[in-house]
């Protein structure tokens, strides 16, 4: 009864420390926010690395007694007592190596595991004590192995009393923290932030529902087939091995096993990823892997199109379309962690089991010490990987946004005579990746290296075992070929994890930047209570606004103005004014600061912005058009209109019989934002498209700016008849352009200083006539 006691706590109390330190870890991360360590870590390591040293020595004592003497009652010289020892010292052991991305830094998770193990190691040491204590013959083992069981209780107590009592003394919940200043200058997002394990599963959680195919049951049901396919693969690995065991046992002189030759040809067909099961599960999953893709890399888009203004202007286009294309990383790192990952360590515990249960536990033993080794050390050698890899990754976005950069302004660059200055720029970028990218090769390497060396190791200790086994009669020839059988069955998913999970270090890494996008909030988003802007008159009315992009300098200050439906307001100033700021906030790119926005006396935060948005027509200073023909582009302002619509449209516009002289016509392509049109025609093609989409409310930005005076004069007819009955904002340089609006105003600084009608602004003498007299000189 002792020794199934014994078993069982053997069993529970290493199993019990990597469940307790996931859990806790993982909770701990979920409700702490500050940076927690203790201030004496070095006392903290000290014990710990004591801790380790007597489970090392107790290893050695317990192997000396099993080979030296009976039991006789001293169950510490067990093999399962032996086995449990080797399994902490594993769990500690990794504990306390050095962390590649940060110095050594126990979290409260620590602490919880470490009293855990400080509860088995007192009742292991009380339960040690009083065997020894009724021992009728002691030796110096039996106290020394004592005194050592004694001491891990003393440095896990310690390691837990350093730990919290040395803490800091702040806050572990999230709560409010004080700050100064109107708004906190924003994080350096160049690089994202060192990651662990529970980072990814909390990502890979909240992409999840992205990834499955919760519409699709046909998919869901493939998906389950995979899994108990999966399975049935797990099955077969264990009989192959066993079967080869059959026939070595059946070979005789006289004697053929054909029915056991059979069966194992017939196992093996079954087994391995090209095997027949292998190769049905790849054929099923293949639909579920495009519509993973599919769902992943449409959500990542759409997201970004969700965002606000601001994003967009403070990212770099290369960087973004880098993080948009990593949909298939995290495709790519599901499979892996399904198909080789998690049957890798089924394989490696069923493998362990099996020789528990039928050989020499001995073999399990160092099944386990190999198994372990060869995971730690690549997981641990990966780190220095990840870090490295992350490196070479920034390289390579910073590759794609200099190519992005250089394209998008080929025109600057030739009218600047800049091809080589920009050759050299890429030629530098590419040299950074480069020797990230050496680093990274190099870390491959020696990570092979160290995999080939524990696996060696371990095939060389089961054969010696297994070989003096035979050679004193208490093993057959045929449980040596089991066993190489089964090693040999083991390599194979030893060798797929090292390069799976080095593959999944690269997925993640690769995907982080994915990752990153969906954790970007917009800025401006609908209230709870927003409702839909249904019939628009285009009374809008400004209270009071301003506005500031960054929280410390104020670009509009205390705006107040009223747009009557139907009238027009032109707005001028000197460049830098505020202009495009004000129709940045009517559009709803950003939300006011201070102060109030109305249309139709509602709001505009209580109006959803797509309805509100519906309502109003855009003509921007810079026209981008996308690379498709002339149709397309112009009929992406309302995609229900008919041909005939369009044709009005770009007749208002100035723009139809030009189209018509192109040799495709409407079919005509645009080419890369538009550069196979001039300036004056793209203009005009906006202007069409701001027709077509025939809103209540119109916002010009220098709408006739690249328009030369007979198309101006043209246009502005056209313009004047769509405007009429429509509430008409814009934006002038040129003041000739706005002289029949019913209201100017005119910005200084941010602030307005003259309102008027033209002839009235002229009477008065001030900025606006200053304006006047310089361009009609």
């Amino acid at each position: 009864m002792a020794d199934a006691g014994i078993s069982t706590v053997c069993l529970v109390y290493p199993t019990a420390l990597v469940v307790a330190y996931t859990a806790s870890h993982l909770i701990v991360r979920l409700w702490t926010r500050a940076d927690w360590a203790p201030r004496r870590v070095h006392t903290v390591l000290s014990s710990l690395s004591l801790l380790c040293l007597s489970l090392l020595s107790s290893i050695v004592l317990s192997i000396v007694g099993i080979a030296t003497r009976d039991a006789d009652g001293r169950w510490w010289e067990s093999q399962p007592y032996l086995a449990h020892q080797v399994a902490v010292l594993f769990f500690f052991l990794a504990s306390i190596l050095p962390d590649p991305e940060q110095p050594y830094r126990p979290s409260p998770a620590s602490g919880i595991v470490w009293l855990l193990a400080t509860g088995f190691e007192t009742a292991l040491a009380v339960w040690q004590a009083r065997t020894v204590l009724a021992l009728t013959a002691l030796d110096l083992l039996d106290i020394v192995s004592l005194c050592l069981a004694a001491t891990r209780v003393l440095c896990l107590s310690l390691g837990v009393v350093f730990l919290y009592l040395s803490a800091p003394k702040q806050s572990l919940l999230t709560g409010d923290e004080v700050r100064y200043g109107t708004i906190p200058s924003p994080p350096d997002t160049t690089s994202p932030p060192e990651t662990d394990w529970v980072d990814y599963v909390i990502n890979f959680v909240k992409v999840f529902r992205l990834i499955w195919p919760s519409e699709s049951p046909a998919l869901q049901l493939r998906a389950v087939v995979c899994l108990l396919l999966l399975a049935v693969q797990r099955v077969v690995n264990v009989l192959v091995p066993l079967q080869l065991g059959v026939i070595v046992r059946s070979l005789a002189p006289g004697s053929l096993p054909v029915q056991a030759i059979v069966w194992y040809a017939a196992l093996r067909a079954l087994q391995g990823e090209q095997g027949v099961i292998g190769c049905v599960r790849a054929h099923l999953w293949i639909p579920i892997g495009q519509a993973t893709y599919r769902q992943l890399s449409a959500a990542a888009f759409a997201h970004v199109l969700s965002l606000s203004l601001d994003f967009h202007l403070g990212k770099r286009l290369g960087e973004v379309m880098s993080a948009l294309t990593k949909g298939a990383a995290l495709n790519t790192f599901l499979v892996t962690l399904l198909f080789t990952l998690f049957p890798m360590l089924a394989d490696l515990g069923v493998a362990a089991a099996y020789l528990l249960a039928t050989f020499d536990p001995f073999y399990c033993l160092i099944v386990i010490a190999m198994g372990w080794a060869y995971i730690f050390t690549t997981i641990y050698l990966s780190k220095f990987r990840a870090r490295a890899r992350r490196e070479m990754t920034a390289c390579d976005r910073e590759m794609d946004a200099v190519k992005a950069d250089g394209l998008i302004s080929y025109e600057v660059v030739h009218y600047n005579d800049a091809v080589a200055a920009e050759l050299a720029r890429f030629a530098d970028r590419v040299s950074f990746y480069q020797r990230a990218e050496y680093v990274v090769m190099r870390l491959l390497n020696l990570l092979n290296a160290a995999q080939n060396v524990i696996f060696t190791l371990g095939v060389a200790l089961t054969c010696l075992l297994s070989a003096y086994n035979v050679a004193g009669g208490r093993e057959t020839i045929a449980v040596f070929v089991t066993l190489i059988s089964y090693l040999t069955q083991l390599q194979a998913p030893l060798n797929f994890f090292g390069s799976c999970y080095t593959q999944m270090q690269n997925n993640l890494v690769d995907a982080e930047r994915m990752l990153a996008l969906f954790d970007e909030e917009p800025t401006v988003v609908d209230a709870p209570d927003a409702v839909d802007l249904v019939d628009c008159q285009g009374a809008l009315e400004l209270r009071d606004v301003s506005f500031s992009y960054d929280g410390r300098r104020t670009v509009l200050h205390n705006i107040t103005l009223t747009v009557a439906p139907g009238t027009s307001l032109a707005v001028v100033g000197e460049t830098g004014s505020g202009k495009s700021s004000l129709l940045r906030l009517l559009f709803r790119f950003y939300n006011v600061s201070a102060g109030q926005i109305l249309l139709d006396g509602t709001p505009v935060e209580q109006l959803t912005i797509q309805s509100l948005r519906s309502h109003i027509g855009v003509v921007p200073q810079e026209t981008m058009l996308f690379n498709d023909t002339l149709l397309y582009n112009i009929r992406y302002a309302r995609p229900s209109a008919t041909d005939d619509q369009v044709y009005a449209a770009c007749k208002a516009a100035s723009l139809h019989d030009k189209i018509l002289a192109f040799p495709d016509g409407y079919l005509t392509q645009v080419g890369e934002r538009g550069l196979r049109l001039s300036g004056g025609e793209k203009q005009r093609l906006s202007i069409a498209r701001a027709i077509l989409k025939a809103p209540q409310i119109i916002f010009m930005d220098e709408a006739t700016s690249s328009l030369d005076s007979a198309t101006e004069q043209a246009i502005q007819a056209s313009l004047a008849d769509v405007s009429r009955g429509r509430t008409t904002i814009t934006i002038a340089h040129r003041l000739s352009t706005i002289v029949h609006c019913d209201k100017i105003v005119v910005l200084q600084q941010g602030r307005i200083v003259e309102t008027g009608t033209h002839s009235e602004l002229l009477r008065r003498e001030g900025q606006y006539k200053q304006m006047w007299e310089k361009q009609s000189m």
